[in-house]
Formats: C-alpha cells, sequence, structure tokens
C-alpha cells in the first residue's frame, strides 16, 4: 500500500468518525443547549459545508487528510460541549448518597 492510498484510508476513517459522531448525536436527541455548544455545532456544521468541495477533490495531495482531520475535531468537540452541558445541568448528584 502506497502512502497516498494510506492517506486516504485515514481521511475516510477521519470523516466516517465525525459523521458517526454527529449521527450519534441526532439518535440521542443530544442536541446543543448551551450558547458553547451551539456556537461549536455551528462552527462544525459551517466547515463541513465549506470543505465539501476541498474533500471531493483536493487541490494538493495531503488536503483531504487534514481537512477530514479538523472536522472530526470540530464534531469531537461539539459533541463534549453538549456532554459536559447535560451533566452539569443534571438534578442527579455525581456522587449520590449510599
Amino acid at each position: 500500500m502506497d502512502s497516498d492510498e494510506t492517506e486516504m484510508r485515514e481521511a475516510v476513517r477521519e470523516l466516517a468518525g465525525a459523521l458517526e459522531t454527529m449521527l450519534n448525536l441526532i439518535k440521542a436527541d443530544a442536541l446543543p443547549a448551551t450558547p458553547e455548544a451551539h456556537a461549536l455545532m455551528r462552527k462544525a456544521m459551517a466547515f463541513l459545508d465549506e470543505s465539501t468541495d476541498l474533500i471531493a477533490d483536493p487541490d494538493r495531495p495531503g488536503e483531504t487528510l487534514a481537512v477530514a482531520t479538523a472536522l472530526n475535531r470540530l464534531v469531537v468537540s461539539a459533541r463534549d460541549q453538549i456532554f459536559d452541558d447535560a451533566v452539569a445541568s443534571s438534578p442527579v448528584p455525581d456522587h449520590p448518597d449510599v
């Protein structure tokens, strides 16, 4: 396997990870509830929209992996913020008395 093929496989994994994370959030009805989470989701969605053509037809070798990795990081950050917000707003204490 040459380096271009390896890089493309990694880019596809990164994109699949980002899309799977977004799909899981939707399935779980884990919607952004705070301004921070909303901002991160808007940023991820805008980045995906802006980079779709670049992902499908990159100008330079290596560009797809960089874009896919950046998108995955944005989506994971949004997911983490959504989960942090859900935990923070939960009425159940972290360590209930036993």
